[in-house]
């Protein structure tokens, strides 16, 4: 345990005892460079020593170089929860299933306080109102102990401007539900979070149904999606695959897109 200060202590206290099911590591701060990276660097360095890892949790209430999909930065200022969450051991099959269960279970969380008409954009972003409240990032390394991170960003208090002109618009928290327990709306978030992630991957089917009840995109929908080439693919949405695939016609032709960006739907 990492902690700073004795409010930073009171809030792992509490969040320990909650979760002393369901993690056996939390780490805790007010600022850090990147939650992300610091799970990634975790993966590598306990990996490369072949060493095993409970599940993990790290949460900060600020980062200073927050990470989003396809190398982009997440604005993470203060008045938001920016978390990750790691473990070794999980098979290939649960852990292909992670973005859309960690989606679900991203969407109870923001439901658990109060926020109202959440949907699912595909992937695994988190919108209101077709504006983004939070994200989700998945990485997973293969090899003889496989392991695997979940981050996890929620506005709470405002919604950062974004200079992408391509990014949706963002909103918070705030916009959808009176008062401002940020503490309290932290504290449901990150054990909302991670007890629905792993009454997910225990159970996955009600949540992978969920998921496809959940997504704004429907099949006959006209998308355009950014590939991670950066090549965009126009087409209209067929169906999802049984792993949460796109499958987009395009000129006539079905093809299977397995990540990505939609800029348009």
């Amino acid at each position: 345990m990492v902690v700073f200060n004795m409010e930073l202590r009171a809030r792992l206290d509490r969040i320990t005892q909650e979760l002393s099911k369901h993690v056996e590591n939390l780490v805790l701060f007010q600022v850090t460079e990147s939650t992300h990276a610091m799970a990634r660097s975790i993966i590598a360095e306990m990996d490369d020593e072949s060493q095993k890892l409970g599940a993990t949790l790290i949460v900060a209430d600020r980062q200073d170089a927050g990470e989003g999909r396809g190398d982009r930065k997440w604005v993470s200022p203060v008045g938001g929860l920016y978390l990750n969450w790691l473990r070794s051991g999980l098979d290939s099959e649960t852990i292909g299933r992670l973005p859309m269960l960690a989606a679900t279970a991203a969407h109870a969380a923001v439901s658990s306080i109060g926020v109202s008409g959440a949907r699912i954009k595909w992937p695994n972003d988190i919108l209101v109102d077709r504006k983004k409240l939070a994200g989700l990032l998945v990485f997973a390394r293969h090899g003889e102990l496989n392991w695997v991170t979940v981050g996890l960003g929620v506005n709470l208090d405002s919604a950062p401007t974004l200079d992408d002109p391509e990014a949706l618009p963002a909103t918070a928290v705030t916009e959808h539900v009176s008062g401002s327990d940020f503490d309290g709306w932290r504290h449901d978030l990150v054990c909302t979070f991670v007890q629905e992630l792993d009454r997910s991957m225990a159970e996955p089917a009600p949540a992978l149904a969920r998921w496809r009840q959940l997504l704004i995109q429907s099949p006959g929908d006209e998308m355009q999606v950014r590939l991670s080439s950066g090549k965009v693919v126009s087409g209209t949405l067929v169906d999802l695959s049984d792993e949460g695939f796109l499958r987009i016609r395009e000129n006539g032709e079905e093809r299977v897109i397995t990540g990505g960006d939609i800029i348009e739907s």
